[in-house]
């Protein structure tokens, strides 16, 4: 991967721990009813990366969301304030992270994303989900802001991880992929790139 100017954290869905903190989901069952699964191993990563790219600006996205029950507080805090506790948690300083508050989708975060690298002048951008995201992330670049293929580079989350510590991270990566929830989330994800590929996908 070339020298990113940013590392860019899409965030995933939310939850409270055990001590009423907001946190965001791990990639379990518990948590795929949640909405989207997998945000810790997105900061995790974030963190790998940090470290492995000094110079880059890590982009914690999100407002309040689209994808929560609504069950939650109002109050809750945003999306990305939660990937900026979490992102200080693991070590990166507060001077490196820039906060998006306003997206809630996938296409959301993409589209401010695009306009934040139209006013920074990035030129390499690397941008962290799950492996199980990245294909409906790329078809909606693809189909919305094409002009960024060259300059977006997609990064698993689970393959980073996996590379930096197998022991920790290996068996659980595994365990969720051979997984029939995770199974019936891919098989949506593939639905929805077939909804952007013949038009009939709600970008909202």
């Amino acid at each position: 991967m070339k020298t990113p100017n940013a590392i860019v954290v899409l965030a995933a869905s939310i939850k409270q721990d055990a001590s009423d903190r907001w946190v965001s989901t791990g990639l379990t069952q518990a948590d795929d009813t949640l909405g989207a699964p997998g945000g810790t191993l997105r900061v995790c990563t974030a963190a790998v990366l940090a470290k492995r790219y000094p110079g880059a600006v890590i982009i914690a996205m999100g407002g309040k969301g689209y994808d929560v029950p609504r069950s939650y507080s109002k109050d809750r805090p945003l999306l990305c304030e939660i990937l900026w506790q979490e992102l200080r948690g693991a070590g990166i300083p507060a001077e490196r992270i820039l906060l998006e508050r306003e997206s809630g989708t996938t296409y959301q975060q993409l589209r401010a994303l695009s306009a934040l690298m139209g006013k920074h002048g990035w030129i390499h951008v690397a941008v962290v989900t799950n492996r199980w995201h990245i294909p409906r992330t790329h078809a909606i670049i693809e189909s919305k802001f094409p002009e960024l293929e060259s300059i977006i580079t997609f990064v698993s989350a689970e393959d980073v991880l996996i590379a930096d510590n197998s022991d920790e991270w290996e068996s659980g990566i595994v365990q969720a992929y051979k997984s029939e929830w995770l199974a019936r989330r891919m098989l949506k994800e593939e639905q929805g790139i077939r909804q952007i590929m013949d038009g009939t996908y709600d970008f909202k």
